[in-house]
């Protein structure tokens, strides 16, 4: 009765004679490029249907897992390739093979090697038989052994993070979280910075700016401290930071084509879906290579329910992580500290993050930013929670020029010169005394 239903299923997709399909025969079902082969081979030989695509296959996927093997038999090579392509996916279940060159003796069709060699000696041709390996598996002797030295990665330019965590590598995702308004859209917007000082392309998604704001801020971090003078707001008199003219044009200059926004004005959806089709456009269009979701609150999840909610979350945060290592590139994704959080460095754990735990499970870095008393004064430290590469849980000291909104590591310098100023000329602007202290990290 199986063999029926599955009969009469593949009946209206695949072409074949249904009195010479039986799977018990040792040969297996033999899949032809066209009727002709069909014809010609007679037993358990079957074509696509004329008008069907590829998808049909899985339709008839019962029918296929009768036979003990599927094999792919043409003489025609790139029908060989096209048709193991098509339906090896498709067939995952099942074993197959594919007849090559050596197991049709020269000939060019079947009929000529059925008129050469006889109707039967087709079974002959399994000579040239080879399986194809299976699917969605692999054989992990044969897996290239990884040289983390060659492996594409950005530096965070914080020396002790950098030699403790190697990098940001490609094919790995970093989450990052700390309270609000600790500064995580303000260093990770200084990260892609030295990403595109490192050579590299970058493409980021925030929720909570627009794109004015969003250059704004970059823009004085791309210029630095000594580049940036005050313009006195006429209706407030509040001190507002302002990158000279001369080198706002050089930056502009250096970031075409190297730093790529989402549009949150064009795009009127910013769900999982139209994220990722984004992120995977910069890719494949501009070869942007590093990636940041800010903040994870901020995608829009409608449509979920509020039980759901947290699942959908880690949904998103696994597709990112499934595009890090598929692109081969670096994503970075913000992600909230639950209310519970003690906020002291050495308490802080992985599980601290807002959300399903599998967030911070999924992820290769975690990094939490927070703030410290040191003689009195607040200082920003970055905690390492989790680094899947070495194991590492340092605690990176820093400090923060509210000017330039930069960070730097605790004692150095914030005047790093990034690459818009190699083409540029030295520009002196006078820097009023005292600053504007109500800017937040």
């Amino acid at each position: 009765m199986e063999f029926e239903k599955a009969l009469r299923l593949a009946a209206e997709y695949l072409i074949f004679e249904e009195r010479f399909i039986d799977p018990a025969l040792p040969q297996g079902l033999w899949f032809c490029d066209n009727v002709a082969e069909v014809s010609d081979i007679q037993l358990n030989a079957v074509c696509l249907g004329s008008g069907v695509d590829f998808d049909a296959v899985t339709k008839c996927r019962p029918f296929f897992e009768l036979f003990p093997y599927v094999v792919i038999v043409t003489p025609n090579a790139f029908a060989r390739k096209r048709l193991a392509e098509e339906l090896f996916p498709r067939l995952s279940t099942c074993c197959v093979y594919v007849i090559q060159d050596t197991g049709f003796r020269g000939c060019k069709t079947v009929r000529e090697y059925i008129d050469a060699f006889g109707h039967d000696r087709l079974l002959d041709i399994y000579a040239g038989a080879v399986e194809l390996p299976a699917y969605g598996i692999l054989d992990l002797s044969e897996v290239e052994t990884r040289d983390l030295i060659k492996v594409p990665r950005t530096l965070s330019g914080f020396d002790r993070l950098d030699k403790s965590i190697g990098g940001f590598f490609a094919g790995e995702l970093s989450v990052w979280t700390g309270k609000r308004g600790i500064g995580k859209s303000t260093i990770l917007s200084q990260l892609l910075l030295s990403a595109i000082d490192q050579g590299h392309r970058v493409c980021a998604y925030s929720g909570e700016l627009d794109r004015a704001q969003f250059r704004e801020w970059t823009y004085l971090q791309a210029a630095g401290p000594e580049h940036i003078g005050y313009r006195d707001d006429p209706l407030t008199g509040k001190r507002l930071p302002t990158v000279n003219p001369q080198v706002d044009k050089l930056i502009s200059e250096w970031l075409h084509e190297r730093f790529w926004l989402f549009d949150l004005e064009r795009n009127t959806r910013h769900d999982p879906e139209a994220i990722l089709s984004q992120f995977a456009y910069a890719k494949m269009r501009y070869r942007a290579d590093v990636f940041l979701v800010d903040n994870i609150m901020a995608v829009d999840f409608d449509g979920v329910r509020e039980k759901d909610f947290y699942r959908e979350q880690s949904k998103f945060t696994q597709a990112l992580a499934s595009f890090a290592k598929r692109q081969h590139v670096h994503v970075h994704l913000v992600v909230h500290p639950r209310k519970s959080s003690g906020g002291k460095a050495g308490e802080v754990t992985a599980d601290d993050v807002h959300g399903s735990g599998d967030i911070t499970n999924r992820a290769d870095n975690v990094f939490f930013l927070t703030t410290h008393v040191v003689a009195g004064a607040q200082k920003p430290m970055l905690v390492t929670l989790k680094n899947r590469d070495f194991g590492s849980k340092i605690n990176q000291w820093l400090d923060f020029d509210k000017k330039s909104r930069r960070f730097f590591p605790d004692g150095g310098d914030p005047k790093k010169a990034l690459g818009w100023e190699m083409a540029a000329r030295q520009v002196e602007i006078a820097e009023l005394p005292g600053g504007d202290k109500t800017l937040p990290f």
